[in-house]
């Protein structure tokens, strides 16, 4: 049984980056992914440091704040006020060929730079909505990824044929970037936790680990401010993903040597 546990969007707020350093440090995350468009970012990485068992990896963001490069080099990625475009219009552009690979490479080269000088070396990347598993995306991605050394790149293949349609659509996404990914390992399987319908009590993620190979578990851990209220639609669900992680039985079930870092 191997799993990887991770918590997403370490430094969206205050209340997100405290939810994931306690899912840490009393459950079974061992892996977050830093954003670092947001207010908290920084501060957030400097917490994260002083972790030394939680591996830290780059949570690529272009549908969330604003972008960390000069708005004006990276326009098609950008509106008008300069901050990045939601994922429905991003979707749009990309899917007819208005966003320009330069400026995607330009923005994630630059994300990866200042996670660097955070001190956080950024060596497993997955993304903000999984944008990164969007083909025009993904080429990018696969390419600077290779360019910096990245030993992992998450996967969203659900471990079941059907679940749902969000499910659904992320293993396609998956199977049509594989190419782009090629050589870089990564999941087999991935479950986000938090957008699972039913939700998965901390019994259901159990149960998890009964599939075969390197899965992933993705979750969203956090405590609700005013920051997030701002930056996020999931805002509720994020006390209850803490409390499934920190849930005893998943200790228990799990013990010490199930879940693993991605990068070895």
């Amino acid at each position: 049984m191997t799993l990887v546990v991770t918590a997403d969007d370490l430094g969206l707020s205050p209340g997100v980056t405290k939810g994931i350093l306690e899912s840490h440090r009393r459950g079974i995350v061992r892996s977050t992914s830093l954003i670092v468009t947001a207010d908290s970012s920084a501060e957030s990485a400097a917490q994260a440091r002083m972790e030394p068992e939680l591996e830290v990896g780059l949570h690529i963001d272009l549908v969330g704040g604003w972008p960390v490069s000069d708005p004006a080099a990276v326009r098609s990625l950008v509106d008008d006020e300069g901050r990045f475009l939601g994922l429905t219009e991003l979707t749009r552009r990309l899917f007819t060929g208005r966003v320009r690979a330069r400026e995607v490479a330009f923005e994630i080269r630059a994300q990866a730079a200042l996670a660097r000088s955070w001190g956080i070396l950024p060596l497993a990347w997955d993304s903000h909505r999984h944008v990164h598993l969007m083909p025009p995306v993904a080429r990018v991605v696969g390419r600077i990824a290779r360019e910096e050394g990245v030993r992992w790149i998450r996967r969203a293949r659900p471990p079941r044929a059907w679940t749902g349609p969000k499910q659904a659509a992320l293993r396609v996404a998956t199977f049509v970037s594989a190419l782009a990914f090629r050589g870089i390992p990564g999941n087999r399987w991935y479950v986000d936790i938090t957008s699972e319908r039913r939700r998965l009590d901390a019994a259901g993620v159990a149960l998890l680990a009964t599939h075969g190979g390197v899965g992933e578990i993705g979750a969203h851990p956090g405590y609700i401010d005013d920051a997030l209220r701002a930056a996020d639609t999931l805002v509720d669900e994020r006390v209850t993903d803490l409390a499934i992680l920190t849930d005893p039985l998943l200790r228990t079930a799990f013990g010490t040597e199930a879940v693993r870092w991605r990068v070895l």
